[in-house]
């Protein structure tokens, strides 16, 4: 085999590994028992596609709204209790109600609303709380 020969078988090579290639891109098949290839309509498929993106990251989206609001909500209560003097130590787990005085002064008690007497009971009842174990304090629904 000459230089020549050995060039032209690899040229044929070369052309040959570069149709395989590139027999998938083509729109029809490369033999005859090959199926037609139809290039379907895809726009329905991708407007599909887009609306349930769009849900999802709307749906995503209200997590972290409600997330939000639910954290914020937790601050504000943790700051409120954090703020009331207290006269004896809290513990983690517990149900601690908050209070107001006639005179304005708030409070921290372990007693519940309905174990009050008439005599006793505090000016203005502003909440039940329970303090997590990270030192935050949840309001508990009445």
């Amino acid at each position: 085999m000459s230089a020549d020969d050995t060039d032209a078988t690899a040229k044929s090579e070369i052309v040959f590994i570069m149709t395989e290639e590139k027999k998938a891109l083509l729109p029809y098949g490369t033999s005859p028992s090959f199926p037609a290839i139809e290039i379907t309509y895809t726009t329905e498929w991708d407007g599909h596609l887009a609306g349930k993106a769009r849900d999802t990251i709307t749906a995503r989206a209200e997590e972290i709204k409600t997330d939000y609001s639910e954290l914020s909500q937790l601050a504000k209560d943790t700051e409120f209790v954090n703020a009331i003097e207290k006269r004896f130590e809290v513990q983690v787990g517990k149900d601690y109600y908050v209070y107001e005085r006639e005179r304005g002064l708030q409070f921290l008690s372990i007693i519940a609303p309905h174990e009050w007497t008439v005599a006793t009971q505090p000016h203005q009842y502003h909440g039940w709380f329970r303090l997590s174990p990270d030192g935050t304090w949840v309001r508990n629904p009445e």
